[in-house]
Order: C-alpha cells, then sequence, then structure tokens
C-alpha cells in the first residue's frame, strides 16, 4: 500500500475523506508518526543499511592567522572549484596550536573559501603570525537517517574486523588516551551536531516574465547547510551538492500569474557562520507535495546550469525554470533532488579509539528513521503485507480526537494483533551463547582492556 491507499483506507472506515488540504496534512502526519513509532523501537532486517562511511585522520597545517580577524591564510587547502558541488572536507574541523606567545589556542572552521582561505568561527585574539597547527576531524557523523548503531566495522586489514562498543565514560575510566592514533578497537557514541534553520526564506523577488508560466501557487522554504562537502557519508547522490542541512525556514508563498517567476538571491552573512543556502518548493498544482530543491536554469552572465548552494558570501542570483509545464512533467520529476532529511537538522556521531592513523573507510551498519510519505505514490518502509497496521494506528489517533476511545480501542488492538504478527515475521531470536572468559571484539580468549564485562 503506499500513501495514496492508507489515505482511503482510512477515508473508507471513517466514511469521512473530505478533499481539504488541511485535513490531508494532518492524516499524513499520522500516518509518518506511526510508521517512525513502529519501526525505530526494534531493529527490524528491513530496516537496516550498511554504508561505507569515510574518516579522516589528524593532519598538520601551516596557517597564517591575524589578530582580530577570523580569516586564515593558508596553502594548498582542499577545496571544490565546483559551483555544483562546493565546499571542503576541513569544513567543521578543530584546529589547535600555540602562539609566537606561547598560548595555545583552539578554533572550528566555518569554512574553506578557496585554497588560501578558511575562517574560522569566532574572531582569533592571539599574536599575529604563521603557525603549525594540528587539524583533528574527530566525530564520524553518521548518515542523515541513522536512528541506532548496530556495527561498526573496520575493512583496513581486509576482512572486516568488529569494533567494540565503548562508552566514553569507559574509556575515561580505563585511563585510555583519546587522542591516540592507530587501529580501530572500538566505537565511542559522540554529541553530534545541530544545525539552526533560517527564521525564514530571504531573498526571494517576484519577477516580470512572458507568458506561458502558468498560474500557480510556489511555497518555498529556505535551509541552511554546512560543510557541504564535510559529511563523512553523504546525504543525497553523489553529483549533486550535499552537507549537513538545517530543518526548514518558515513557508513563504507566491502565488503566481502567467507572466510572473520567481528569483532567489540569499543575502550576505557573516563567513564566522560558515552557512551555505539552499530553497526548496512545493506547487500543489504541479502534484508537487514533498519539497524538492530550487535549482538555476539560467546560463547567461556566467551562471552555472544547476547551481544550488550558496556560500556565505551570498550575491549569487537563482533563475529556476517554475513554468507550470515543466513542473508538471516527468523530465522534472525524474531528476528533481527531494528534500532527504527528517526535518529536525540533527545529526548522529560517533568517535572511535583508538582514532585511525590514515584517512580511511568504516562500514557502518544503522537502524534508520523512515523517509517521510508526503506524495500519495510514497510507499512506507513497512513490508506491504503489514502496511495496514499504520492506518489501524491513525485511526486509533484520529478517533480519540474525536472522542470515541471505544472505537479508538478496536483499532488499538487491530494494531496491535499486526504488529506481533511482523514481529514473529521479521525479527530473529538473537543467538545467546555462555562463553568462558571475557571475550572482546568478538574473539573468544582475549584480555580485555576495558576490564570485565558485568551485567548492572
Amino acid at each position: 500500500m503506499n500513501l495514496g491507499e492508507l489515505i482511503d483506507f482510512v477515508g473508507n472506515l471513517l466514511d469521512y475523506d473530505p478533499t481539504n488540504s488541511t485535513y490531508r496534512a494532518q492524516l499524513v502526519a499520522l500516518l509518518n508518526d506511526a510508521q517512525t513509532r513502529c519501526l525505530t523501537d526494534r531493529h527490524w532486517d528491513f530496516a537496516t543499511r550498511e554504508r561505507v562511511v569515510q574518516t579522516y585522520t589528524d593532519t598538520t597545517i601551516t596557517i597564517t592567522v591575524t589578530a582580530g580577524s577570523d580569516a586564515v591564510a593558508g596553502t594548498g587547502l582542499p577545496f571544490s572549484g565546483d559551483l555544483l558541488l562546493p565546499g571542503s572536507n576541513y569544513d567543521r574541523g578543530t584546529l589547535t596550536f600555540t602562539d609566537s606567545a606561547g598560548t595555545t589556542h583552539r578554533h572550528e572552521i566555518a569554512w574553506v573559501e578557496n585554497a588560501t582561505t578558511l575562517y574560522l568561527t569566532r574572531a582569533y585574539t592571539g599574536a599575529s603570525g604563521a603557525v603549525s597547527a594540528l587539524l583533528k576531524r574527530r566525530d564520524v557523523f553518521l548518515p542523515s537517517d541513522a536512528m541506532n548503531v548496530l556495527n561498526v566495522g573496520d575493512p583496513i586489514a581486509g576482512i572486516p574486523v568488529k569494533a567494540m562498543f565503548l562508552s566514553k565514560w569507559e574509556r575515561e575510566d580505563a585511563n585510555l588516551d583519546p587522542d591516540l592514533l592507530g587501529t580501530i578497537e572500538a566505537y565511542l557514541p559522540s554529541e553530534g551536531i545541530r544545525i539552526n534553520a533560517p527564521q525564514t526564506a530571504r531573498g526571494i523577488t517576484v519577477q516580470s516574465t512572458a507568458a506561458g508560466q502558468g498560474a500557480r501557487t510556489i511555497h518555498v522554504y529556505m535551509v541552511n547547510v554546512s560543510g557541504p562537502a564535510a559529511q563523512n557519508y553523504p546525504t543525497y547522490r553523489r553529483d549533486v551538492s550535499s552537507g549537513f542541512e538545517s530543518a526548514f525556514s518558515k513557508v513563504n508563498s507566491f502565488t503566481l500569474s502567467d507572466t510572473q517567476t520567481l528569483w532567489f538571491t540569499p543575502e550576505t552573512i557573516p563567513n564566522r557562520t560558515g552557512l551555505y543556502r539552499r530553497y526548496y518548493f512545493t506547487c500543489s498544482e504541479a502534484n508537487i507535495l514533498a519539497p524538492v530543491r530550487i535549482r538555476n536554469a539560467d546560463a547567461e552572465g556566467g551562471a552555472v546550469v544547476d547551481r544550488d548552494t550558496i556560500n556565505p558570501k551570498g550575491a549569487v542570483t537563482l533563475k529556476p525554470d517554475l513554468r507550470l509545464s515543466i513542473l508538471s512533467g516527468q523530465a522534472f520529476h525524474s531528476v528533481s533532488i527531494r528534500y532527504r532529511f527528517n526535518q529536525s537538522g540533527a545529526y548522529r556521531s560517533v568517535q572511535l579509539y583508538p582514532h585511525p592513523n590514515a584517512d580511511q573507510s568504516l562500514d557502518v551498519r544503522t537502524l534508520i528513521n523512515p523517509v517521510r510519505m508526503q506524495e500519495d505514490q510514497d510507499a512506507p518502509l513497512v513490508p506491504a503485507s503489514y502496511a495496514q497496521l499504520l492506518a489501524y494506528a491513525a485511526l486509533e489517533q484520529q478517533t480519540l480526537k474525536v472522542d470515541n476511545p471505544a472505537l479508538a480501542a478496536v483499532y488499538g488492538r487491530k494494531k496491535d494483533k499486526l504488529f506481533r504478527a511482523m514481529e514473529a515475521r521479521f525479527l530473529g531470536q538473537v543467538p545467546r551463547r555462555i562463553i568462558k572468559g571475557t571475550p572482546t571484539a568478538g574473539y573468544r580468549y582475549v584480555r580485555n582492556p576495558f576490564g570485565k564485562l558485568t551485567f548492572s
């Protein structure tokens, strides 16, 4: 069952199916909430994903810092000159260095503008001059849909080696050096990040143009993007710009005539924010209910077609093709970039012990948050034979909303019955063995450097 069929199923059972956008949005929210609650408290095989995640070792770079400035000069800084894929893997890295006065400083890189200039997240306050800085990128950020980490494997030795789970408290209790570099033995949950969203969609202007645009209403959202080339695993396909995206801004709606279109010019913001900007939109007249990315379509004046991510300096205008005939076509839908994250702007991360002493990849298996269903053709992550449990969960909430607890209890029992059947079908019994000794990292008889494993 896809989303449209689930909505029809609910309408049939309730004998209430109004053609009302507000009602549909509330019902879709209930169905998505039901799917999230059903899938994120069990390790379902169909809700796990294995990804190859990139990690970066510590490296030393020579930079020139200036007192009172957030701009830093360097040479040979990694930087993408491709306007479609901007950014640097140094973004969000941490620099530690000692100035000529003997004072140690620690700064985070906001963004790298080019091969000779990067910006810090705050002004440097020490002595000016050239310094040798240690660049660390210790947090390994998981794919944007990651919910729980099920396994971390190190493939560097040929056959992947399982890394142990280690809490930061256990690392401290065992007096382990967090700065140690070497071969990975364990992974530790870390704090992750959250990218703040802009207040509203800014820099949008209505432009007059030739007839033939079509009468339509465009709902525009704006997002902030940090480190578009700095993710350990990209959110989007590799031929488009990715990065750590925020949640949506408030919507800005434009009702356009047949001779009107929209241009987008992000304003200039402080370099120390390190925030790139993107726009997404929906258009019900073109049946675009899930937000898709605004991309430039005008190649005049040196502009780049398909550019969509603008750095903090702004001063770039995106001129997309928003003709209704284009937005309604399969050609547009087949290549459009749909917003992928769960609309919270939070990204989980892990750290490694020891941290790798060279750039390398990791095999990471996670339980994922299901992608939100928004358009009628969207299918739930729940197997088709059990998709009705989402409808029953939504019906349970709907009937409680109209003060009918007896009917809510009926739908609740139907939901629980289907859920138990799905558990019996898809949840295997975890093998349990009694092993002599204190095994670690999957080996049978190895000294455990973190102490005996105990239950408490």
